[in-house]
Parts: structure tokens; sequence; C-alpha cells
């Protein structure tokens, strides 16, 4: 999960990853940042796994009956981190460069789809916040839908939205205190109330939430349901799909596919359901996320859903690759594997017959999925929508389901693109931005073939007057070329030792697309420079750029981090003390083992919600991340999985670069307690004098909460010594 994207919030501060305001004062610091940090007791404790002897004092942090112990030390570690920060100046200044920014994107809309003849978006409506909004076709009038959640006077935050088919009903996955009490409720958008219906609890498949969906004909909902148990691993894998009819009561939902339910299926322990439905298609799919080999899929016509007994067929002989599909009819098209890029496939639902191949251009790369996460594959009527992926030159292919003749479509900005949905039959809505302009919507209008911006969100705001992005290959040390996205003030010598932000991710083929983003202005306006390493694991560069970062290669993304770090030191782009790297969930792999592979190249690392340990960690990433990092139950996969844990390999007698650890406690995929472990475990080998801070947001979960990059913000310009931002 990468912070610092494209998006928008609430009161217009920034959305993702950002920190708490903690309370009081412990333990006094001093101005030559000396720091008396809380410790932590240790415990003897060894173990052989794999040959390889593991010792770690800290390792009873891990223990169920030590929670009470570990809260209370990761509560003193956040007040001492809050000391610190108060006692940086520039918090107001901040904020006031954040609010005067993202007011002159007020007139800006976001989280657009279409659903029947209406069109839904979020926008800040002044004096009275954000509201969920739509329009009946491009001219309609302003409807307001939805402000915030409040029910039975419990307020609430949606995690998730899902439209009905046809019906004007919202379903939404709804938490509190970050990530904490997950449930559904139903609301109905023309009477602007929440039905009877309440489903809990209901699990998170991933950070988007709960995997739900209408049945084709609106009458019920299906969802994954977390297993009844405390374990905190078990909540997330497992999980049954259950049909709730609409009205009825959540005791008489039915189990309609799952581990254990169905004599014809066996679902591995590490493997996830996710549940699909289509507006073109009568047909359900269930995509099974495994932890350790390829996803897979299973698809049933939904007039034939018979609980336990639901006739589901396996997609023979697909392999796929997350939400990239849709469904016309009986056919599925979808992309699946391939080198360099990705394959378009035809899939026959009704029979469940191998995918026959349909449409693949050489050296193209499909965006199976978009940088929110939504299908790169969109199905129309006569006509199929595939998004193509280049950094910072994203595409539109249109393609006859027919004849397969191909075309692009005509677009009228240079940049990314993403938020496709289907409007109408066969037009297309769909978001267009870059790094120094912000989202604007467009409508590809099918009979005519013209891309039109749609009318009520055609105000863009441009920052090229002060903003400038360059992408850049930077050279590795085994022959690759890294690709690297920078964002920095117009008129900035790249080559006068700035101050220098790497930002990277590099796992699961998930991708970074750079949009305009108010929350780095304060960064950028001050000299910084703003990177991101498109490092192998990722997807931006297709499969082989992906594989290539992924068990038994994984070291590869951290090497490629590494050496993007290695070159703008060599190049003065910056220099040691001006640099610092960032990364959040499997991006905090990055961060802790290139500093420790070269702590001489950094000033700080940035380490969000993330996994330092992957060796003894029986946490939901510990099982999903199987592939990418290496199973346990091999030798070659734990030694895999030890390379690039960052709690062992720590360098010895050093002086380590400054560390801010950030973390939910209601994170619903990482428990607290391994970065505690690693906090204490760096706070006892620091050799220099830089600081390791730890703060856990107690009301948030993995997606971080409002205030962290205040923390973030500060913490970079500090280490990175701007007078404005130092101890006082």
């Amino acid at each position: 999960m990468i912070i610092l994207k494209n998006s928008r919030i609430i009161n217009r501060r920034p959305y993702l990853f950002l920190l708490i305001i903690i309370v009081s004062l412990f333990n006094s610091f001093t101005c030559n940042a000396q720091f008396k940090y809380p410790t932590a007791r240790k415990e003897a404790f060894d173990s052989l796994i794999h040959g390889r002897k593991l010792i770690d004092d800290y390792f009873w942090m891990s223990r169920k009956n030590n929670e009470k112990e570990v809260t209370e030390f990761s509560r003193q570690q956040s007040k001492l981190t809050q000391t610190i920060f108060d006692s940086i100046p520039g918090d107001s200044i901040i904020e006031k460069e954040w609010n005067e920014a993202f007011t002159t994107l007020d007139d800006e809309l976001w989280n657009g789809e279409t659903v029947g003849e209406y069109i839904y978006y979020s926008r800040v409506i002044p004096k009275e916040g954000m509201w969920y909004c739509r329009r009946k076709g491009l001219n309609g009038a302003e409807e307001k839908v939805l402000s915030s959640v409040k029910i039975n006077g419990q307020r609430y935050s949606i995690q998730k939205r899902v439209f009905a088919h046809s019906k004007s009903l919202l379903a939404l996955m709804l938490t509190q205190q970050g990530e904490a009490n997950p449930q559904i409720r139903i609301y109905d958008i023309d009477k602007k109330e929440f039905l009877i219906d309440s489903i809990a609890p209901v699990m998170f498949n991933d950070s988007r939430g709960v995997s739900m969906t209408w049945l084709p004909d609106d009458k019920g909902i299906l969802y994954s349901q977390a297993p009844p148990t405390e374990i905190h691993e078990k909540k997330y894998y497992n999980g049954m799909i259950k049909l709730h009819m609409l009205g009825n009561a959540v005791s008489k939902d039915e189990i309609v596919f799952g581990i254990d339910q169905n004599p014809q299926i066996k679902l591995q322990p590490h493997e996830t359901p996710y549940i699909y439905s289509f507006r073109n298609s009568p047909y359900l799919v269930a995509r099974i996320r495994a932890g350790d080999n390829d996803n897979y899929a299973f698809a049933v016509h939904y007039t034939e859903l018979s609980g336990k007994n639901t006739p589901w067929k396996k997609l023979k002989n697909y392999t796929n690759l997350g939400d990239g599909f849709d469904a016309n009819g009986n056919y599925l098209y979808a992309g699946t594997k391939d080198i360099p890029g990705y394959n378009i496939v035809k899939i026959n639902l009704e029979i469940g017959a191998s995918p026959e191949a349909f449409w693949q251009q050489e050296n193209t790369v499909i965006a199976v999925t978009d940088n929110n996460h939504n299908s790169g594959i969109i199905a129309g009527k006569d006509v199929l929508y595939v998004l193509t992926r280049k950094i910072g030159d994203m595409r539109i292919i249109k393609i006859d389901l027919k004849t397969k003749s191909a075309s692009v479509l005509p677009l009228k900005f240079k940049g990314s693109i993403n938020s496709l949905s289907l409007s109408g039959a066969n037009d297309l809505l769909f978001a267009s931005f870059s790094a120094t302009r912000s989202v604007q919507y467009f409508l590809y209008v099918f009979k005519s073939k013209e891309t039109m911006s749609v009318p009520f969100a055609d105000k863009v705001y441009d920052a090229g007057e002060f903003l400038q992005t360059d992408l850049m290959w930077v050279p590795s040390r085994d022959g690759k070329r890294i690709p690297a996205s920078l964002v920095y003030k117009k008129g900035l010598d790249l080559t006068n030792n700035n101050p220098l932000l790497i930002d990277g991710y590099g796992n699961g083929g998930a991708v970074t697309d750079l949009g305009y983003d108010p929350n780095k202005l304060p960064w950028i306006m001050r000299g910084g420079i703003y990177a991101v390493a498109h490092v192998r694991g990722g997807g931006e560069l297709g499969e082989e750029w992906a594989k290539d970062g992924q068990f038994p290669n994984k070291m590869n993304s951290i090497n490629d981090a590494v050496d993007v770090a290695e070159y703008f030191v060599k190049n003065n782009y910056t220099s040691a003390n001006k640099q610092l790297i960032m990364g959040a969930s499997a991006g905090s792999f990055l961060v802790g083992n290139a500093i420790n592979q070269r702590p001489d190249l950094f000033a700080g690392g940035i380490f969000l919600s993330g996994l330092p340990d992957l060796v003894t960690n029986m946490d939901a990433a510990g099982g999903r991340e199987q592939k990418s990092t290496g199973p346990l139950t091999t030798k070659e996969g734990f030694n895999s999985r030890y390379s690039i844990s960052a709690y062992y390999n720590i360098p010895q007698n050093n002086k380590l670069p400054a560390m801010l650890i950030l973390h939910g406690a209601t994170d619903y995929i990482l428990s607290m307690h391994p970065v505690a472990r690693y906090t204490a475990k760096l706070q006892e080998m620091q050799k220099g004098n830089r600081p390791i801070l730890l703060s856990v947001d107690w009301n948030s979960g993995h997606g971080g909460s409002q205030s962290e990059l205040l923390y973030i913000l500060k913490f970079a310009l500090w280490q990175t010594g701007h007078p404005d931002f130092q101890l006082k």
C-alpha cells in the first residue's frame, strides 16, 4: 500500500497513512538527539528452523500472554514520539499550506462511477464538507446521496461501497476506529435511509475491505464472512461466501462457497475467496487468492445457487490476475499471464472450458487492475475496453467483441488513467490525471467515437507552472534499468545535493501511478525531490518484471531500491544525510532491508504498517505473501524470507539512519507486536545518535489515520536538516 497517492479526504487533510494526536509526556530527551527510550525487558529465546538458529531476546513480545505488556511498551514509545514531534515547529505552517493547496481542488470530482442512468461521484461542498452525489446523465441536476454515516448514535467510516445493478441501492462496508467492527449495511439512495439489514462480522479480503457483490437481479447480496474465531490469521483466510436476501434475518444467510463446504472443491488453508457478479451477465465468479500459488476461479449461474450444494464449475486452466475481468452473457473476458505483457482470454462460463485466446498486442502491458483496484477490462454490449500500461502514458484499447478489431481511444492528455466504468450499453467513463494535473473525468461515446470531458467535471487544476516530473531509468547491479518517477519544484537543479524521499512498493504486481497530490507540496516546495522507484516485483512493466521481484528473486526488489538510492547519491541528486526511503505494507520490505544493506546511503527510513519479521510471524500477511517471499515449509522459502526479514539483518555496531515506525492498532492484517519488537531491537543496536521512533495509532488500521503525514513530513524535514523543522 503506497502513501501520498492522488486522492481526496473529507476535511482536505492528507487521507492515507496519516498520524494520531497522542497524549502526554514521557521520558525527557536532549537537544543533541540522545533519546531516553522506554526500555523493553529481555527474555532468552532461541529456535532452530531449517538448520538456522534464531536468537531473539524480544520474541516474548509475540506471545499472546504478553499482549498487555507489549501494548504498554508501545504506548510509552508513542508518547515519547509525540513529545519529540511536539518540540519540532511547523504544524500550523504545513496545515495552512495543505488547506490552501486543497482549496484549489474544491471543484474537483473523484470516485466517479456510472450506474444505470446515473453518474455518481464525491466532492467537497462549500461549508458542508464531503458528499457523495449523483446526476442523471451528463446534464442532470446534482443530488446529494450520502455524507457521514451515523446509525443508532454510532459513527462509522465507509470502507467500501458496491452499487446494485439496476435498483437504487448501495451496499456499504462500515468500520469503526480504523478497521474494527467490520459490517455491511444497505442504503436506499432514493429514500435516503438505511434498510434494516445488518450483516456482521464480515472479513477483510484485502485493503479494500470485504468482497461483496449484488445478485444480478438485485434481490440480495453475496459477501465473505470471517470464520467465528479469535485467531488473527483465521479471520483473514478461509472465509465463507454467504448469500443474504434483502429483508431476511442474517441467521438465514446460506453458505454458498467456502473451505470444507463442497466435497468437489478443495480449498487450501491460506486461500481467500472473492465473489463477483456482472452488469451484463447472469453468472457469478468466485475467485480464489492463493497464498503460495497462482489464483484460480469458479463460476455458476446465479439461479443455480443452492447453499452448500451450489454446482460451481472450476474454470479450467485459467490463471487469473486479480480483478482483471468482466463478463458479457455467457462469456468472461479476462487477463491472464503472458510475457512481456498479458493476454486477454475468453472463457465460456456455462461449461467452464479452457480459455481461448481473444486479444494480445505485442509489447503492450495490460493494466489488469488500475491503481484504485478496479478492473482494467470493461465489457460492454458490443465492445471490450482494455486499459494498457506505460508509466505516465497509459492508453485505452477498444476491441470489437465480434471482429476483434482494435483501436486506441482518442485522449486529450498524456498521463495515467483509472476508474473505468461502463455507461449505458457501450460508452465508457474514466479518469485521467498526472503528477502535475488533477483528476478529470471523461466520457467516450461509442457511436460518435468521441472523447468528451464530463461537463460538470471539466475544471482541472494544472500545477505545471510550479511542478515538474521526469521519468528516469537507473542502471541496476545486474544490468536491468529501473524506472524512477521524480516530482520536484520547477527550476530546481536536480544535481545540487537536494533532500530526496524515495517511495516504493514492488510486490505482487501492484503499481504506483503518480497523481497530483497537495500532500507532498510542503516537501517539494522546500526543495525536496519526491521519487517513486518502480522496482521489480511491481507490475509497471508486465509479468516478467513482477516475477523477477518475487520468490526466489525477491531480493531483486530490495537491491533495486538500493541501486536507485546509490545512483542519486553518486550523481549528486542528493547525499546520504539528505536521503530517506519510505514504504508501506509490503513496501516496508524495501525500507528495512535497504537500510540494513546500505545504512551509509540514508538519513532515515519511514516504515509504515509494515512487517519486519517474515519467519516467525503467523499473521495473515505471513501466509498471503508466500508466493512473493517464499513458503516457510521449505528450506529455500525459509531462507528467502529470512534474507528479507529486516528484523534479523540489522547490521552490528553501526550508526544507523533514523527510523519512523508507524502502525495502526486495528490493522486487519498485521498485529502490533512485530513492530514493537523491531523498535526495541533497533533502539538497542543503534550506535549513532539518530532517533528510532515508534508511533501507534490506537484508532486506525492498515490504511493509517488522518494526521500521520504531518509526522512523516516533519520527520523528513527534520532529518534532512531543514532549519525550520529542528528540535527546540
